[in-house]
């Protein structure tokens, strides 16, 4: 994780408004990192995400759901100590969605 960076925090399926507009500041942001959690993971079917955003998946949920793990999403078992980590450690600014 880079210092400074953007946390988003996906909880929104695909085609919802709140999923489209996080997608769009992500699209804005100098430096992104974006966490997938609950129905927030179908995004991980995707794979449309811009190539500096780095994007993470909870993997209880991407297996409750039999999500396959993508090609540009890290999925993590320990998905919350990482994110709680970068939060505290890195972000500049945290969006919840």
């Amino acid at each position: 994780m880079i210092p400074n960076c953007g946390i988003f925090l996906l909880t929104k399926p695909p085609k919802s408004s709140r999923s489209e507009i996080c997608l769009k500041l992500i699209a804005r942001s100098e430096d992104a990192a974006l966490y997938l959690i609950g129905d927030g993971v179908y995004h991980a079917l995707s794979e449309a995400f811009l190539p500096s955003t780095r994007v993470y998946a909870c993997k209880e949920d991407m297996d409750a759901r039999g999500i396959p793990p993508g090609r540009n999403v890290i999925v993590l078992s320990d998905f919350y100590e990482r994110l709680v980590d970068d939060v505290m450690e890195h972000a500049n600014h945290v969006y919840t969605f």
